[in-house]
């Protein structure tokens, strides 16, 4: 368990919280400490090891659950996944209603469902489908049956005696929110701008088009001034513009490779031009993706299929009941 202290005035400490045999390591919880509350910002996997990390680290810092408010900047179970704890301690929990609901709907299997069948439409075989049902978003989501106070975009709230600004940036997820505080220039960044690994960006049933919304969030955020930006996950940095270029950059060139794909491979369906792309796997071939790794990347593959749908550059043709794609 590590705890970094981060900032004085607020106080704010990073708690590290580990996510075992998953590829983004651990997850960077956030608390700020106030004269007479507490804030906590994400939580890590409703699993033991993430539990006992982050507890640790709350105990140590002298945290008092029931004095205590919960920001969920997003829906996905590395995020929210303790907030049941947090919900029995008397805390307040926060969080945006689209991701809330997402929650909520996927309480009956429905949202995964959704997803296996698109995902079957577009190729992918219903073995790899069933060899994910293990995936940790799955697994270690949290109950939603808790009471959540709803927030919105540009909403100011009193949190651990700071006034955070809500700022709303849909992508990676539909409701994801990054908390900025404004007199000090320093933003809570999320999942929203990683600094030494890109953003899953997936297809969304009720989100069209979230490559697009994602290139708009980060747009919304561009010239924002930031003097210290403190991502979910790995490092943060002293700014977020000279990132977000990069970030527009990977998009551009991976929109470039399906497009690429697709000219070499009239007809292919998605899943077939997944292994196309270019995925930081460490030199594995696309047969030795462990199989949650191969889910986010045909998410992806899709999220840049749908954008080069809506941008007129791919056409698609469903031929006996699958999905398969052309260039114009």
């Amino acid at each position: 368990m590590m705890i970094e202290h981060i900032c004085a005035e607020p106080d704010i400490y990073r708690i590290e919280v580990p996510l075992p045999n998953n590829p983004l390591r651990y997850l960077n919880s956030y608390v700020v400490r106030g004269r007479d509350r507490f804030l906590v910002i994400d939580t890590g996997f409703n699993r033991p090891e993430c539990r006992e990390a982050l507890f640790t680290g709350l105990d140590s810092l002298r945290v008092d659950l029931a004095r205590t408010d919960l920001f969920l900047t997003h829906l996905h179970a590395d995020h929210t996944g303790l907030v049941g704890d947090f919900a029995r301690a008397g805390s307040r929990i926060f969080m945006h209603h689209d991701d809330y609901q997402y929650l909520v709907d996927s309480t009956d299997g429905s949202t995964w469902r959704y997803a296996e069948e698109k995902f079957m439409v577009e190729g992918m075989p219903p073995q790899d489908i069933k060899n994910q049902f293990s995936n940790q978003a799955r697994k270690y989501s949290p109950d939603p049956s808790f009471t959540v106070q709803t927030v919105h975009d540009g909403e100011r709230i009193l949190l651990a005696g700071t006034e955070f600004q809500v700022i709303h940036t849909p992508g990676h997820t539909k409701g994801l929110c990054c908390l900025y505080i404004p007199d000090k220039e320093i933003i809570f960044t999320s999942d929203h701008i990683l600094f030494d690994i890109t953003p899953n960006i997936q297809y969304w049933y009720h989100m069209p088009d979230a490559l697009e919304r994602y290139l708009q969030s980060l747009d919304k955020v561009y010239d924002l001034p930031v003097r210290l930006a403190l991502p979910g996950h790995r490092k943060g940095d002293t700014s977020i513009a000279s990132r977000i270029d990069a970030l527009r950059r990977h998009h551009a060139s991976r929109l470039d490779e399906v497009l690429q794909a697709a000219a070499a491979h009239p007809g292919a369906t998605a899943f077939e031009l997944a292994p196309c792309l270019s995925w930081s796997m460490r030199g594995r071939s696309w047969a030795e993706f462990p199989p949650t790794q191969k889910w986010f990347a045909m998410g992806e593959t899709l999220a840049h299929i749908e954008y080069l749908l809506h941008h007129g550059q791919l056409i698609r043709r469903e031929i006996d009941g699958t999905y398969r794609y052309y260039t114009v």
